[in-house]
């Protein structure tokens, strides 16, 4: 009997892990300036797979550049395949107008693991970047579950990224009652993301008592608040660009994104219900686009999005200037509060810094504390 052939990905993985152990090295990103729409005729396209990774942003464009990423089998018999077809094609038209690139992996990496797949080829993309001059890079890239719509095309990636003072800031996430939801994600192009999806693909194996109740999703938020990592993670707001479908809330023109992830599962519905619910929104996007999209200066996307990063290096800052305090301060009377405050803050900042109120609250605790 021939031997079985090995999958690539089997192969490749404990070569990528020795990644693990070497240092990451910082790199500043450039201006936090959001891109010129583009026509589609001048994008870069739609392309699939990993095969055509290897176009090249042109080196003379000086904005922040990204990636779109997700899975959609060939010959996926799944009831919804056709929805999620149209779901992709509502990326891959934002993408179009935003010069974001789509890559649409068609066919399993991990055939007896494929939870996997995702943080797998996400790591595939990220690498095939890397190798490319510095100036021809994509800068991030982002993951979207093909059970998500667009609905306003007119609000693009950029505007999410952090400011390049807060260049510490390699993956972003949002999260739900269940805690870290990995449906949709924004991972920066760089060494430090590539040696984290190492650690995420090779936990199984080197940690096999670690729990993993949702498989990929838990593997990548436990190896996210890994203490080496925590800090260069952070949760924004779920309404930004992760919004769940929910009947009890309404329709909210002028959002970005539906995410439809559970529907019909824990109604017992199933397929049938979800596919009539995606349907309904599928419809409103590509015939009545204008019932949903509004221009990004008539959406609070640009006010809220500064808001969050200068309450978040606000945050920071102050952290910083705590152990200054303590020094300073060892016998005033305020230490233990200070500590509290402190720890609270630090906290929110890791795990809860998209309750905005929270997060400049908290830290304006500290500060007023600081101050007395």
């Amino acid at each position: 009997m021939a031997a079985r052939r090995r999958p690539l990905f089997f192969i490749a993985v404990p070569a990528l892990v020795f990644i693990y152990f070497f240092s990451f090295t910082g790199k500043h990103s450039g201006p936090f300036t959001y891109p010129p729409p583009i026509p589609p005729s001048e994008s870069l396209g739609t392309h699939a797979g990993l095969e055509n990774c290897t176009d090249d942003f042109d080196a003379s464009y000086e904005g922040l550049r990204v990636r779109q990423a997700t899975m959609l089998y060939e010959g996926d018999k799944d009831k919804l395949r056709g929805i999620y077809e149209r779901c992709v094609e509502t990326h891959r038209k934002h993408g179009d107008r935003w010069g974001v690139p789509t890559h649409v992996l068609s066919h399993a990496l991990y055939e007896d693991n494929s939870y996997f797949n995702k943080p797998a080829y996400l790591q595939s993309l990220i690498m095939v970047e890397l190798a490319k001059p510095a100036a021809k890079r994509a800068d991030w890239i982002v993951w979207f579950d093909g059970d998500s719509v667009i609905m306003n095309p007119e609000i693009p990636w950029t505007i999410f990224l952090p400011p390049s003072d807060l260049h510490d800031y390699h993956i972003l996430g949002t999260q739900d009652n269940n805690g870290f939801n990995a449906g949709m994600l924004i991972l920066r192009i760089d060494q430090w993301t590539v040696r984290v999806l190492s650690q995420v693909l090779a936990l199984p194996v080197l940690q096999p008592s670690v729990g993993l109740p949702f498989y990929d999703q838990s593997a990548l938020d436990w190896v996210f608040q890994l203490p080496a990592n925590q800090e260069h993670f952070i949760f924004q707001p779920r309404h930004w660009w992760n919004r769940y479908f929910f009947t009890g809330d309404g329709d909210q023109p002028g959002e970005m994104l539906l995410h439809f992830a559970g529907i019909g599962a824990q109604s017992g519905g199933g397929s049938q219900e979800k596919s009539a619910v995606m349907r309904k929104y599928l419809e409103r996007a590509e015939t009545d686009p204008q019932s949903w999209t509004k221009d990004l200066s008539k959406t609070p996307y640009e006010k809220e999005t500064k808001a969050f990063w200068d309450d978040v290096r606000d945050a920071k800052e102050t952290l910083q200037k705590t152990g200054k305090w303590f020094r300073d301060h060892p016998a005033n009377k305020h230490v233990r509060e200070v500590q509290e405050a402190e720890k609270v803050l630090r906290e929110t900042l890791l795990r809860e810094a998209d309750k905005v109120d929270w997060l400049s609250g908290n830290t304006t605790q500290l500060q007023k504390l600081l101050r007395d």
